[in-house]
């Protein structure tokens, strides 16, 4: 995906000059895929500091409205991310998720499902889980934390890979998903207070 890696350079060189870019626990993003890196949810902007962080290609799983536009949609497309139906069992973005992973990339995901207005760490959906568990491949959990104003301090904090226990080998219940889901999101929400902690 050239127009991804292009832009990936553009804006790694770009983000550092409109705020402070504090970026934390990068030797714990694997050396190459496949795996899932999970983070909050707090704007639309979110997925370019991932994409900042990950040396790797990641494919995005976008929400289902985001294709109505048709300039939106058509970018989405062309850096390799697709949509997916909030809420919903969408086959079709599972098959095209578990692809990505199949492939041996990377997987971006916000388990939330929709931005926190508030800030805080929101109830998740389990799909991450069902993914990770799917394809049995490990989970990189990520703290987005701060404001996107000129000049503000904004952290991304990488936590260690995390893997979700499956009695039955890439078939997780229902129960084991939902324990996964909970994991996932304590990770995050322990790595969200350390980066709110910092100075």
């Amino acid at each position: 995906m050239r127009l991804y890696h292009f832009l990936r350079a553009l804006l790694a060189w770009l983000v550092p000059r409109l705020v402070r870019f504090r970026p934390e626990g990068l030797e714990n993003i694997p050396a190459k895929g496949p795996f899932i890196i999970a983070a909050n949810h707090i704007h639309a902007l979110d997925p370019i500091m991932i994409a900042i962080i990950a040396p790797q290609h990641v494919s995005f799983m976008a929400k289902e409205e985001v294709m109505h536009s048709r300039l939106l949609g058509w970018f989405v497309k062309h850096v390799g991310s697709f949509p997916v139906k909030r809420g919903k069992a969408d086959v079709q973005a599972i098959r095209q998720a578990l692809g990505v992973l199949a492939a041996g990339n990377v997987l971006g995901i916000f388990p939330e499902g929709t931005r926190s207005k508030t800030g805080e760490v929101q109830a998740a959906f389990s799909g991450t889980a069902l993914l990770a568990g799917r394809a049995d491949v490990p989970i990189v959990p990520v703290a987005l934390c701060g404001k996107y104003r000129f000049g503000s301090v904004f952290r991304v904090k990488v936590g260690k890979p995390m893997r979700i226990a499956s009695a039955i080998a890439g078939r997780p219940t229902s129960e084991e998903r939902a324990q996964g889901t909970e994991m996932i999101m304590q990770h995050i929400t322990t790595l969200l207070a350390e980066c709110r902690g910092r100075k």
